[in-house]
């Protein structure tokens, strides 16, 4: 009797539970966007890469946007400031007209997200416009949600949506590059986004000699590190007689050398390209060696991630460009929960123009300016 009451206890707080989480879910009125539209098809699928290509001769436009935390169950977030977080992102889509959104990760967290994942799809199916990105550490790391797995599952199964699972050998979820090519057929700009997982283990903690005090984040590994390799290399036999193969790496939590970079700049050796340094750099523990890779591949010139919420800088390091994507979440936090005033917070998209040509335009947007 007691087994049979502590089970329907437990039975209806789940039920309760969820009921308090899609009451709170999206949180934005779907039915009411007014679609964008798309000047971009899809002309390849592989099970790790999806090839785009632009159907006019205009600039490809990029809205990169990360860290939206749309969350339940935070008691410092109410369900106005997860609205906000997408209608501004809704807002700034349909001002900008992109030919492509990329998600920097922490997109959908917190548990019982199904039906938040389910929602966050639709959002961008209504408006039309092509998507993908990355996970981010949040996403999963509730025992009330869904798998990262079925997430990527969730959002790849919507026809706009250009996440894809990857190999299964290779370590994590949502390894996939993003191919765009000009009208013509010739190889624009690739995107490779990488899963940086969570938390890292305790086995690997222990292996490493951390201090499992610090709870490190974990770290790319090196099946990913193989793959990305091979990445470039099909993508320059591919295009091989193009001069150049230009590749960006998207992940969440930033590489090692984000920290090694803002100290150099720190010590007056270098200095930002832009944005600036608001917070200690949550890095992942341990350096396995894809900035190395990154180095020697004379293809990729760019990595973005997310994580940081008040870090919005860009630095060059060994001929790199290592960026922030501005955050865009107005649940997390940030100035936002400081009394700072609303002129100051950091909320926003990095805008990437790319041209036929090759050329490339960074700019990071605050929805505080827009109008100003």
């Amino acid at each position: 009797m007691k087994k049979l009451l502590k089970i329907t206890v437990i039975f209806l707080l789940c039920a309760v539970l969820c009921t308090s989480s899609a009451s709170a879910c999206l949180i934005y009125p779907i039915r009411s966007i007014t679609p964008v539209g798309s000047t971009v098809e899809i002309v390849e699928e592989t099970e790790d890469s999806v090839t785009l290509r632009k159907t006019d001769d205009a600039p490809f436009k990029i809205l990169m946007f990360t860290d939206l935390h749309l969350a339940t169950l935070d008691k410092k977030a109410s369900v106005k400031d997860h609205t906000r977080s997408v209608e501004e992102m809704v807002k700034n889509i349909q001002r900008e007209k992109p030919d492509l959104v990329l998600l920097g990760g922490d997109n959908v967290t917190s548990g019982f997200n199904r039906l938040r994942s389910y929602q966050l799809a639709r959002v961008f199916e209504k408006l039309g416009v092509y998507w993908g990105g990355v996970l981010g550490n949040h996403e999963g790391d509730n025992m009330w949600s869904i798998r990262r797995s079925t997430m990527v599952k969730i959002f790849s199964s919507h026809d706009h949506c250009l996440m894809r699972q990857g190999r299964k050998d290779v370590d994590g979820d949502c390894n996939y590059s993003i191919r765009i090519l000009n009208a013509d057929g010739t190889l624009n700009h690739a995107f490779i986004c990488l899963d940086s997982f969570d938390g890292m283990s305790k086995a690997d903690i222990e292996r490493l000699g951390l201090d499992p005090a610090d709870k490190p984040y974990d770290y790319i590994k090196q099946s990913q590190i193989d793959w990305y390799t091979s990445q470039i290399a099909d993508l320059k036999q591919k295009y091989s007689r193009q001069s150049a193969v230009l590749s960006t790496v998207l992940l969440h939590i930033p590489l090692t050398q984000y920290a090694d970079a803002a100290a150099l700049v720190e010590k007056g050796e270098s200095q930002f390209l832009w944005g600036n340094k608001y917070e200690g750099i949550c890095c992942a523990g341990y350096d396995s060696g894809l900035f190395d890779a990154i180095a020697a591949s004379d293809s990729t010139s760019n990595v973005f991630c997310g994580h940081d919420h008040k870090n919005t800088f860009g630095v060059g390091y060994k001929g790199i460009i290592l960026s922030y994507i501005e955050p865009s979440g107005y649940g997390a936090y940030g100035f936002n929960r400081e009394g700072k005033p609303e002129s100051e917070w950091l909320q926003g998209y990095t805008r990437l123009t790319l041209g036929t040509d090759g050329t490339y335009e960074h700019e990071q947007i605050r929805n505080s300016a827009i109008g100003a």
